[in-house]
C-alpha cells in the first residue's frame, strides 16, 4: 500500500460531516465542505467557537469519526481506506482538566508501558522509547511516583510524552492546554514549540487562546459553524480586518454607557471594552475614520463624557476573531 504523494502531512478536501439527531432533535451539520491542508513542519491552530467543528475534524483525522463525503489523508494515507495505518503515523492528544486518560493508580513508566503495549511496540524497543521520553519531558524525578499525585502540569506532561510512544509523523492535539494554570500552560506551550522546532513534526492544534495562538503558531485556519471562514498568518488576518477602520478610546465611563455610540451610528461596533475602575478603554469599528476623529470626540462632549484619548488601532487577533465569526 502506498501513500498518495503529498507535499502536506495534513489534507482535507470538501469534508462533509452531519450528526443523526435523536429522537425530535434535528440533524447537525458539523463540517460542510471543509477543505485546508497543514504543511510538513508546520504549527497550524484550527480556530473557532464551541460547536463550530474544530473536534469534529480533528477526530475525522484520528480515524475516530467517519465523513459522511469528501477526504482526509495524513502523511499520504486515507484516514478512511488506510485507516490502521494512519494510526500508526499520528499522536493524539485531547487535551482535558485532570489527565483522566492516564491511569492514576500507575506511574509514569507503568502508564508507558502500558500504552506502549496497546500499540504493539516491541518491549525492547518500548524501553528505549519511553527511558527517551521520560528524559525529554522532564519527569524523571516522578516517574516512579503514582500518577494521582501528580499536578495537573504534570499529568499534561505524561500525555504529551504518551502521544509520542510510536514515533508519529504528524500530532493533532485538541485543546492541549485547557484547564492549566498558567505555569502549566506556558511550559506545555514551551514543549510543544520545541517539538515542532527541533523535531520538525507538523502540529495541528485546537485552541480558544489567542495568547497562544499568536506566539506558537506561523498558520491559523478559523471554522465558523463547520466553513473555513478564514485562513493566513495570524498577522496578515489582523491587518487585512483593520482596514484602516479601528479606533482606540479611552473614556472616564462606564462600558455599557458608550453603548450609546453605536445607538447614534458613531461606530459600527464595539469590538473590546475593558473598564480599570475609572476610565473605560474601549476598541472600535467605525466607518469612516476622519469623520470618527470628528465626530466622535464632538458628541462625548456634549452628552457629557469625558474623552482621555482616541487614536487608530489595529485590531488584536482576539478581536479579528469576533469580527470574522460576527460577520
Amino acid at each position: 500500500m502506498q501513500p498518495q504523494q503529498s507535499d502536506n502531512a495534513v489534507e482535507v478536501k470538501g469534508l462533509t460531516k452531519i450528526y443523526s439527531g435523536k429522537r425530535s432533535r434535528p440533524d447537525t451539520l458539523a463540517l460542510d465542505k471543509v477543505s485546508f491542508h497543514v504543511g510538513w513542519g508546520e504549527f497550524v491552530a484550527l480556530l473557532g467557537e464551541n460547536g463550530a467543528g474544530k473536534t469534529t475534524a480533528i477526530k475525522v483525522l484520528c480515524t475516530l469519526v467517519l465523513p459522511d463525503d469528501g477526504e482526509a489523508r495524513v502523511a499520504g494515507y486515507d484516514v478512511v481506506k488506510h485507516a490502521d495505518t494512519v494510526r500508526s503515523k499520528i499522536g493524539w492528544m485531547h487535551g482535558e482538566t485532570g489527565g483522566r486518560a492516564l491511569y492514576w493508580r500507575l506511574n509514569a513508566w507503568d502508564n508507558l508501558r502500558f500504552f506502549a503495549y496497546l500499540q504493539n511496540i516491541p518491549r525492547d524497543e518500548a524501553s528505549k522509547r519511553i527511558k527517551a521520553l521520560i528524559t525529554y519531558f522532564d519527569l524523571g524525578e516522578y516517574a516512579s511516583k503514582l500518577v494521582k499525585d501528580y499536578s495537573t502540569g504534570m499529568k499534561v506532561r505524561l500525555m504529551l510524552a504518551r502521544t509520542f510512544l510510536s514515533n508519529p509523523e504528524v500530532l493533532l492535539l485538541d485543546e492541549p492546554t485547557i484547564g492549566l494554570d498558567t505555569s502549566a500552560a506556558f511550559e506545555t506551550r514551551r514543549l510543544l514549540k520545541l517539538v515542532n522546532e527541533e523535531l520538525a513534526r507538523p502540529i495541528l492544534f485546537t485552541s480558544h487562546n489567542m495568547f497562544e495562538v499568536e506566539r506558537l503558531c506561523k498558520r491559523l485556519i478559523l471554522i465558523h459553524k463547520g466553513r473555513v471562514i478564514a485562513e493566513g498568518p495570524p498577522s496578515r488576518l489582523t491587518s487585512e480586518l483593520s482596514k484602516g477602520d479601528t479606533v482606540e478610546l479611552k473614556v472616564a465611563s462606564t462600558p455599557d454607557a458608550l453603548e450609546v455610540l453605536v445607538q447614534e451610528g458613531l461606530v459600527r461596533e464595539l469590538l473590546k471594552t475593558e473598564f480599570d475602575g475609572e476610565a473605560s478603554t474601549v476598541i472600535a469599528a467605525v466607518r469612516d475614520l476622519r469623520q470618527a476623529f470628528s465626530d466622535i470626540p464632538s458628541f462625548l462632549v456634549q452628552h457629557g463624557f469625558r474623552l482621555i484619548s482616541i487614536k487608530i488601532a489595529e485590531p488584536s487577533l482576539e478581536e479579528a476573531f469576533i469580527r470574522l465569526t460576527r460577520e
